[in-house]
Parts: C-alpha cells; structure tokens; sequence
C-alpha cells in the first residue's frame, strides 16, 4: 500500500465515522463532534442508518440500493446495519429485478462480501480509500465496533441468500422451459444446505458473534487472504497458492477449541465453509486426508497459536 499525505489522512480522520442516511433518516452528530465514535455507531444503528469511513456521503433509498450505479459503491464501502424492517422491504424489492440486474448485483455482493476488504498497489491514486482501508482493520480489532461488523455481516447474508433464491428460481422456471435439467455446482443450496452460521458453537448464545470472533482472529494473526470473503482464483480456475492451507488453518485451529458444533464433522464443516465464502477446494476428501503437512497450513496454524487464544464458549 502506497504512502498516505497528511492532508488525506487529515480529511479521513476528520470524517472518521460517517452516517448514511436510509430513506432520509439522521441521527444526532453530538457524540460524534466529540469522538466518541463507539457511541456515535450506537445511535446509527439504532436509526436503522449505515455508516461508511468515507468523507464523501451516501444516502440509501429502496429505489437506489438495487441500481448497480450505486450497488458497487454500497457492497464496497458501507457497513449494512440498516434494521429489519428495511431488510424485508429490499427482498421484496429483489422480486422486480431483472436478471441481468440480478446477476450483476449478486455477484458485486459475493466479491464485496466484506466492505474495504481492497488491497490497493502501490500506485493506487485513491489515497483517502488506502487510509480508510487501514482505519478498517483498526476497528475491526476494537470491540466497541463488534455490533456494526456483526449486523453488516448478518445483513448481507440474509440478501445475498434472498438473491441466490431468487436466481435459482428463475434459473428452475427457464430450465423447465427448455426441457433440461441445470447442473449443481459443489457450492449451491441444492447440494449443500447447512450454512456455516448452523456448525458454529454459539458464544454468549449466538452463532453469529462467533464467525465474527474468528473473523477478528484471522484478522490480527495477518492470514495472507482474506478467507471469509471470495478469493479470486487464477485464470486457470485454480486457488492462488496457500490459500487451501489458510483455510485449513483456519477451520481446524478452532475446531480442535471447540469452536464448532460436535454434531459435525470436518468434511461437512468444510462444505459449509464454502457455501458460506465461494471458495472451494478441488478433491476436499484427499486434502482432508493430508492437509497437515501443507506448508501454508503449517505457517498460518503458527500465527493463529502464537494469539494465545482459550477456548470462550
């Protein structure tokens, strides 16, 4: 990541914490003025707003959410945590969209799943989105800011399955048209159908506070990948290189804490992984079988243990 100027880093540090008005709300900027950031996402969030680490502003309506004009820069660098009441109001949207509509926004969600997730090269022109990206992993680590990263996650889940629904469906309804049967990839509902929220041991009760936890973990041992969001492949189709072993890492480091339900075992734990992220792992029953020895796993089980973290359920 290139060098940030000062005054970028001023004008981010600035707007540290901006609110993103849904459908016209605002909440009071008192806390804010006085940077009391953690307090500030409180009163957002209970508004039923967003919150994006940008300087410039958004405003979310349920007209502009699906336009993809917007959709990317939504995906890419706003924090869902509009309420419930919203949520239903953009499924019902989702069943008006076209397909190529569909298709687009569901793949901008599957590729931004994780909002600043970028990381920019060196000659990046876009300074204030390098700053923002650090301010991100900053926070991320904080756990006033747990609830903002719990509830965008929740969010974007629950949409990313409404629009998975929605694209199955058209997809059945054009297949049966065309008297042919569509084909299941290794990811899809039809084959694989626990989520990997359902192998999760709740913590203080909830599943979800769990995946964020390991989502924080994998964050402060420095994983080379991002894991919990889609890793583009090389050309050729294939994983980028120590990506299987991370992911390994990752799952079997706190399966063997007692991190995921007994009920399942690594295989299942695995699939639903890849229900859960896209990514995926060619001929899993022979990684399972060896994946020990992998060197990334090996390197990134390393970093995990040197966090020194118990057992918390």
């Amino acid at each position: 990541m290139g060098k940030v100027s000062i005054p970028t880093r001023y004008l981010s540090n600035k707007n540290y914490i901006q609110e993103v008005s849904v459908e016209g709300k605002k909440s009071s900027k008192f806390y804010f003025r006085f940077s009391i950031y953690e307090l500030y996402v409180a009163q957002i969030i209970r508004a039923g707003n967003c919150i994006t680490l940008l300087s410039s502003p958004f405003e979310i309506t349920r007209d502009n959410f699906w336009n993809t004009h917007y959709f990317e820069d939504i995906t890419r660098h706003v924090f869902w945590t509009f309420n419930k009441s919203f949520v239903l109001v953009l499924m019902d949207k989702i069943e008006t969209l076209s397909p190529s509509i569909l298709n687009r926004c569901y793949e901008l969600l599957i590729h931004n799943f994780q909002p600043y997730d970028d990381r920019p090269g060196e000659d990046d022109p876009d300074e204030e989105l390098q700053w923002c990206i650090i301010k991100n992993r900053n926070l991320i680590r904080d756990e006033k800011f747990k609830k903002m990263y719990l509830l965008d996650q929740q969010n974007r889940k629950i949409l990313l399955e409404a629009l998975d629904r929605r694209k199955t469906l058209l997809n059945g309804s054009a297949d049966e048209k065309n008297g042919s049967v569509a084909s299941v990839d290794f990811t899809s509902t039809q084959e694989v159908n626990t989520s990997f929220i359902e192998v999760l041991y709740p913590m203080n009760g909830n599943a979800e506070e769990t995946l964020q936890f390991i989502i924080q973990k994998t964050a402060e041992a420095n994983f080379e990948f991002n894991i919990f969001s889609q890793v583009k492949r090389f050309p050729n189709g294939k994983n980028q290189y120590g990506l299987n072993g991370s992911i390994a890492a990752a799952i079997d480091f706190f399966y063997q804490l007692g991190y995921y339900k007994k009920d399942y075992n690594l295989e299942q734990i695995f699939k639903a992984y890849s229900l859960h992220t896209r990514n995926t792992i060619g001929k899993l029953k022979v990684f399972l079988s060896e994946f020990r020895q992998d060197n990334s796993y090996l390197k990134h089980i390393a970093k995990l243990k040197e966090l020194k973290i118990d057992r918390q359920l």
